[in-house]
């Protein structure tokens, strides 16, 4: 089966069609509460107990995507994680509602995109960021409803602009011809190109539209958030990140998924129309009134230290308790929780109203989506508590290099498909690297279809440089960097800003905002009221 579980773990591991069907009894595996003994001791005696699905997936949803994780909804997609509701997708992450595309990070009714970040309700989007509305853009960023734009920053609602310079039709199409977008050389060229040039524009201090008394970065259609990160029409949320499906309300420390989640705290993967979860992983569809549980993927209510469970309500550590009975316990045990608490082998002292300790987690640092936002050494996750697990050598037997690829996808024949590519980072990376891959027939089709030379890195190289284009999760407190006309003149010959019609005049903006851009970066950051000035 494929899973998400390595072969030693010490987890019992079903495949989805097993751990989804009716042949098995969580129940069975319940424990009694022993008052004599820290609560997440037990936990983790249960997690020990109950078999784990093999994939985090809304498995009868999924259709021909057996090698998606964390998904639902998929049809003819691979390696897509973080996904919902898309068709004929790969290597994407927080992909939702999309259809044929491949190589995206964090992107919503995309359709035919390529190597991209943030877009929205996108049509044939290729090397981009910070796209809304677009159709048939090419190496261009922070873009509203524009089309035929190749190369273009900070625009809105144009048509035939190559590097913010309009063309007539006939000229734009006669241009873009110049291009060898088949070429890996010409792309690379291009890429490096545009870094420079998106280095003349002034940047909003966070992406975001739609949005009231809102703070954070990536955060669209909210109100009332504050310090967030990739969110999508949330409300009175707090310390939230990737509440990417609509809609989240009244929730705080929450991570992950959303879609209609509401009243939740300190938790992990959760959504679906849930109410009042707290302090649990990975609990979905319709669940209310639910503390500290794990992978409940059903309708479930009145859970405490359960998993797996489906369609139950007043159960602890898996043992059916009646309405009275439960009512009855819970405090007992949140008090017990305080006077007999866990403690790790750090010292670390676990209550009531802490998250789960590390320790009882089945994965090591490494293997979670926290070594790519909050990157540590091996000695530095084990020195804080965490575990560590050390790369496999895998000795593949790598049929051609990278540098032996064909720099044009004119070039490049059939006999790709069966060949074991090295990926140019050859493990050597910090990305997780997995030192080879293969080309599948339909990227091959979809890169000769677009024009797309074939890549040199893995998937997860890929994907991690991709996250580089996002700015981390780490907020600082900045002032505006409009400094008014007369400085603009004589320190920016070269820029693109134009501060004459600004607020503030000749003056330093007033303005103070957080923004993930830290103050030691390059770029030019403004407030809200500054950056729309410059959109032309």
């Amino acid at each position: 089966m494929v899973t998400f579980f390595s072969p030693e773990a010490r987890d019992t591991v079903y495949c989805q069609k097993c751990w989804w069907s009716d042949n098995w009894d969580p129940f069975q595996y319940g424990l009694e509460y022993d008052f004599s003994k820290p609560f997440f001791a037990q936990f983790r005696e249960l997690l020990d107990r109950v078999p784990w699905s093999a994939l985090q997936t809304v498995y009868t949803t999924m259709v021909n995507s057996e090698y998606c994780n964390i998904a639902s909804y998929l049809k003819d997609c691979y390696l897509m994680f973080n996904s919902d509701y898309s068709e004929d997708c790969y290597y994407g992450t927080y992909v939702e509602r999309s259809k044929r595309s491949f190589d995206l990070y964090m992107a919503d009714y995309a359709e035919i995109c390529y190597e991209s970040n943030n877009l929205e309700k996108c049509y044939h989007v290729f090397y981009s960021s910070n796209c809304n509305n677009c159709i048939d853009v090419y190496f261009s960023r922070n873009l509203r409803g524009c089309s035929k734009c190749f190369g273009c920053v900070n625009l809105s609602n144009k048509q035939y602009y190559i590097f913010n310079e309009p063309y007539s039709k006939e000229e734009y199409f006669r241009k873009l011809k110049q291009f060898d977008l088949g070429s890996r050389k010409t792309v690379l060229e291009l890429r490096q190109q545009m870094a420079d040039f998106n280095l003349k524009f002034p940047r909003k201090f966070a992406e975001g539209f739609k949005n009231l008394n809102v703070s954070g970065d990536y955060v669209f259609n909210s109100k009332n958030t504050y310090l967030s990160y990739e969110m999508a029409e949330s409300e009175d949320c707090k310390f939230c990140q990737f509440l990417f499906i609509e809609t989240a309300k009244n929730c705080q420390d929450v991570t992950m998924w959303g879609g209609g989640l509401t009243n939740s705290y300190d938790s992990m993967g959760i959504g679906g129309g849930a109410d009042q979860i707290k302090f649990s992983f990975d609990c979905w569809a319709n669940l209310m009134n639910i503390e500290y549980c794990f992978d409940l993927l059903v309708m479930n209510s009145d859970l405490f230290g359960c998993s797996r469970l489906k369609n139950k309500k007043f159960c602890i550590l898996n043992r059916q308790y009646s309405e009275k009975e439960y009512n009855d316990l819970i405090p007992k045990i949140k008090k017990q929780m305080d006077e007999v608490p866990y403690i790790d082998k750090k010292g670390r002292v676990y209550k009531y109203g802490e998250f789960f300790p590390p320790e009882i987690h089945s994965f090591a640092y490494n293997e979670t989506i926290a070594q790519e936002y909050f990157p540590l050494t091996k000695e530095e996750a084990i020195d804080q508590g965490f575990r560590w697990k050390d790369a496999q050598d895998k000795n593949y037997q790598i049929t051609i290099s990278s540098d032996q690829l064909a720099d044009n996808i004119k070039e490049v024949e059939d006999g790709i498909l069966g060949q074991i590519i090295g990926c140019e980072h050859f493990g050597k990376c910090k990305d997780q690297c997995s030192v080879a891959f293969k080309i599948t027939p339909r990227e091959l089709e979809f890169y000769r279809a677009e024009n797309i030379p074939v890549p040199r890195l893995c998937s997860n190289c890929r994907h991690y440089e991709r996250l580089r284009n996002n700015n981390p999760m780490r907020f600082y407190h900045r002032r505006c960097g409009c400094e008014g006309l007369q400085s603009v003149k004589s320190k920016a010959q070269n820029s693109y800003q134009n501060v004459a019609q600004h607020f503030h005049g000749g003056d330093h903006c007033p303005n103070e905002f957080e923004t993930t851009y830290a103050p030691e970066r390059r770029e030019i950051i403004y407030c809200e009221e500054c950056y729309q000035q410059e959109i032309i």
